[in-house]
């Protein structure tokens, strides 16, 4: 699509718009009470372009093949993902967190790194299933986010952070920094605001101070005995600075990427898992060796859970078209799109669990049935496919694996569903998900 200004193309105010009883909140209320119900009321009545300004937000959204085609393929310089994404992000992230950050995404999920990552995912999965013992209960994603917690950070986070004692104290830092609270509880983004951001930043200086201890540790270590993988390549990347500089770097860095990792990956693991409960004949698969169809699994919960809303900040004047017209976008608009509305409503029955609809790794295998493949997304396209897809994929399968090896699963929960009000990420349940358990499958 066209980043210039084009002669025939419509002013963005020219599309249909969505009206607001309140001044600035807009039809914000509304939206923020069931957001899939609410894009796809609006889409019924206005058709699939539209727009609505809410809580300050100037949003463009298309839901037509044609559009959201041409919203993945604008280029980021003009249209950004990353600063949408830190729009909603900035409601309770610190913005000093973002300050001098050295460690980024595609250079952490590079393909050769990952393998690095595979033995210490091992590692930390054989000691949370052991602290498990012999036989319980367990709910699904608060297992499951702790879970994730210790393989994260034995990946990047250095292998004495999830030290008995030290875990305990890191895990509830990072949950009260979780980035993810934004998409998931929108409403509490005000109280962060209103609190001035207190117990996020409260959050970040336990974080650092226990990285210090960390470093000061990992520093008396003979390096041949560190076993740290990705962690020694995040501390070499703050060498040579003064060691204040050096600790409070590594610990933000630290916080950033296992924030951006652990957003979604714990509530992937919870509905891969919750699935094959709700269907024995696969789990019988799985436990069987059924690899691939394990994988098939995890990639189907992402896209029916899926509950992302694609958000990009215009910066430069550009063009998105639809089937219809095509419309000259300004700076300060946001172009949107909603996951949970597109990825169910592309081909006949994809509002239905079925592993089938993917063929093996992360192709869509019913692809040829849309009118165009974005209209379906797990991990992104194009420029912004997520640079963690195979490690989040690789980590949902060895977690899940094991835990169905280990123990006889006995599902207590009956037909759970995506949490109602959450926009953004892959959805919680709306209710609590238990599974009871005994050792030996």
């Amino acid at each position: 699509m066209s980043t210039a200004e084009a002669p025939s193309a419509l002013p963005w105010t020219a599309a249909p718009r969505i009206p607001g009883r309140l001044p600035w909140i807009g039809p914000g209320l509304a939206l923020l009470n069931d957001p899939t119900a609410w894009f796809q009321r609006q889409r019924d009545r206005l058709g699939d372009t539209y727009v609505f300004e809410t809580f300050g937000y100037r949003v463009f959204n298309v839901f037509s093949p044609v559009g959201v085609k041409n919203l993945w393929a604008l280029p980021e310089s003009h249209a950004s993902k990353g600063v949408g994404d830190f729009a909603l992000l900035s409601h309770k992230v610190p913005a000093e967190l973002f300050d001098g950050r050295r460690t980024f995404p595609h250079g952490l999920f590079a393909r050769e790194n990952v393998e690095v990552y595979l033995a210490n995912l091992g590692e930390a999965v054989d000691r949370e299933l052991a602290d498990l013992g012999g036989a319980g209960e367990f709910e699904a994603f608060a297992f499951t986010r702790r879970l994730a917690h210790r393989m994260g950070l034995a990946s990047w986070g250095s292998p004495l952070a999830t030290r008995p004692g030290r875990l305990e104290k890191l895990l509830p830092a990072f949950d009260a920094l979780d980035s993810s609270e934004s998409f998931v509880h929108p409403s509490k983004g005000f109280l962060t605001w209103a609190s001035g951001k207190r117990r996020e930043r409260a959050a970040l200086a336990e974080i650092e101070t226990i990285y210090r201890e960390i470093l000061a540790e990992r520093d008396a270590t003979k390096e041949a005995d560190r076993n740290e993988g990705f962690f020694a390549d995040l501390c070499a990347n703050w060498e040579g600075e003064p060691e204040e500089v050096r600790a409070t770097g590594i610990a933000r860095d630290v916080m950033l990427v296992h924030m951006g990792s652990q957003s979604n990956l714990f509530a992937a693991m919870a509905w891969t898992l919750i699935h094959l409960l709700e269907r024995p004949d696969l789990l019988e698969r799985v436990r069987g060796g059924d690899e691939r169809l394990l994988e098939q699994c995890a990639h189907e919960s992402i896209r029916l859970r899926q509950r992302s809303i694609v958000l990009r900040q215009i910066l430069e004047p550009c063009v998105i078209e639809d089937e219809h017209a095509a419309y000259q976008l300004e700076p300060g608009l946001f172009l949107a799109t909603m996951m949970s509305v597109t990825n169910v409503q592309g081909a006949e029955g994809l509002d239905r669990f079925d592993p089938e609809h993917y063929s093996g790794g992360p192709r869509f295998a019913r692809q040829g049935e849309l009118p165009a493949r974005e209209l379906v997304t797990t991990f992104g396209h194009g420029a912004h496919y997520c640079p963690a897809a195979r490690f989040s994929t690789r980590a949902i399968c060895l977690a899940t694996k094991a835990l169905v090896d280990r123990f006889t699963l006995e599902p207590r929960f009956r037909a759970p569903q995506p949490r109602r009000r959450q926009i953004g990420g892959v959805s919680r349940a709306d209710r609590p998900c238990r599974i009871r358990y005994r050792g030996g499958a």
